[in-house]
């Protein structure tokens, strides 16, 4: 029998529809080639969901990863987000301009 997979959700920004399904699309393959199950792709138009409102996200769909863009306003408090998810055990992962690394406390 196989296991569950781990669960994740995005987080995308944009100025328009076009540039936040392309990033929606760029999340999707990095959960998909992670071996990861989509649960949600937050998409923050106007770049003002907090770090709470994130970490309350995947809380509530029991993600263990959260995906961010380099090219978001948030990877800036990439760290923050980290150690915040971090004490909730979710892993938060940055991909993109900014940095390609991930950050890993928990599962």
């Amino acid at each position: 029998m196989n296991a569950p997979r781990p669960v994740a959700i995005g987080l995308v920004s944009g100025a328009d529809d076009l540039v936040v399904q392309r990033r929606h699309a760029e999340v999707a393959r990095y959960v998909e080639a992670e071996g990861l199950a989509l649960a949600d792709v937050l998409h923050d138009y106007r770049d003002r969901l907090t770090i709470s409102q994130i970490a309350d996200a995947a809380r509530r769909l029991g993600a263990g990863v959260v995906v961010l863009l380099g090219r978001s306003r948030l990877a800036g408090a990439h760290a923050r987000l980290a150690a915040e998810l971090g004490r909730h055990g979710i892993r938060c992962v940055l991909l993109g301009a900014t940095s390609s690394a991930s950050w890993s406390p928990g599962r």
